[in-house]
Formats: structure tokens, sequence, C-alpha cells
């Protein structure tokens, strides 16, 4: 039986980024609009995790809902081994475009380490790019974490200038991309499937449309 295409690839998705004033402490269940489509689903993948996505003039923000029974347990030398988000971010998208840019940035962000530091976050250079941007300071990576029962939440805030060199008002999308992954339920990732070369591919990515 030949193997099925994936039907991540036959498209590319562009969903809503909603305006708010004040986002970072606001729980993903009071952001306009809903949650991140689940893409995986259209390749059998189920869905563990809600992230939800908004922007205003002071940056982006990305929030995480993860059910979670046991500890969280993050790995900082193999972060996509342990509890944790990485996302992917171009402020400048352009499809026709296989390496990255100094427009394209990539976050990791780890809600728990081993010793009980956390949460941890830090950006990295992106394999194979034309070309890297400044690598801003872990510590301007803002980052919320509160455990729930049965759950997580972690809310992530990306600042103009400090994380991204970015104008909203210039730039009416962003190619966006992110891979939840969790010791128990896996990985979840959005605009492709694994194996797709999705760490250091932008055309793999999808994109965020800013709205108000």
């Amino acid at each position: 039986m030949a193997a099925q295409f994936p039907s991540r690839l036959l498209f590319k998705i562009t969903a809503d980024c909603p305006h708010v004033e004040q986002p970072l402490r606001s729980s993903p269940e009071d952001w306009p609009g809903p949650a991140l489509p689940p893409l995986g689903e259209l390749d059998g993948e189920e869905a563990f995790a809600q992230v939800h996505v908004c922007w205003n003039g002071s940056g982006l923000y990305v929030a995480a809902q993860v059910p979670k029974l046991g500890p969280i347990v993050g790995n900082r030398r193999r972060p996509a081994s342990g509890d944790g988000m990485q996302l992917w971010i171009d402020a400048q998208p352009d499809d026709s475009r296989h390496r990255a840019t100094p427009h394209c940035y990539h976050f990791v962000i780890l809600p728990q380490v081993p010793g009980g530091a956390g949460p941890v976050a830090w950006q990295q250079h992106i394999r194979r790019a034309r070309g890297r941007p400044r690598l801003g300071e872990p510590s301007s990576i803002r980052v919320e974490v509160k455990r729930l029962e049965g759950s997580y939440r972690m809310v992530v805030g990306l600042p103009t200038g400090d994380c991204l060199d970015w104008s909203p008002q210039a730039n009416a999308e962003v190619g966006f991309n992110y891979l939840i992954h969790d010791t128990a339920a896996g990985r979840q990732l959005w605009s492709c499937p694994h194996p797709a070369p999705y760490p250091y591919d932008p055309s793999y990515w999808g994109r965020l449309r800013l709205v108000k």
C-alpha cells in the first residue's frame, strides 16, 4: 500500500493573530479569537495541546495549554526529548526561500528543568541560514508558567527590538511554526509533519495574519 502524502504539505496555512493590549498575564481563554487550528489532525495526529497567539505594538505572544499529570521535565541539551515548546518566526516571510534569513528566529522555551530552575528560554541560530539575526538575551524572553490540575499553562512574550527585529506596521503577516514536545504525549507540530526540514527551511512554516 502506497504511503499517503501528508495533507499539510498540500496547502499553505494562514491563521489570524488577534490584537490585544496586555496579553502576557491573561489566560488564553480570555484572549480574542480561537486557538490555532490543530493541523496535525489532517494527517491523523491527535492534538493534545491548545496554542493561542496574539500581538500588539510591543511584540508577539504565544500561549500553550498542555495536559500534564506527572512532573514537568525539561532537557537543556536535548529540548525535544523533554517538556517544552519551540517557536520559529519569519518577520519578513517569502515562500520562495528555502533557507533562513536574518529575519528568521528560533526560540526554545522549557517550563521547568532539573534542579527546580525554570522557566528557561533562549534563542538559537538556525542551521544553513543565509544570514543570522543578533541573538537576544535569554532574559528578554518573557515567560510565565502556571501549573494547573492536570495541565500547565505557558505564556511567552517576544518583545519587538529585544527579541524580534519586526515592525507590525510594515508587515501584515509573519511566518510561524511551533513544536510542543511532551515526555508522555510526544510531539505536536503545527504547519508541517515530521520529518519535513522545518528546523531550517522557512517555506514549511505557516503564517500569522495580524488583525485588529
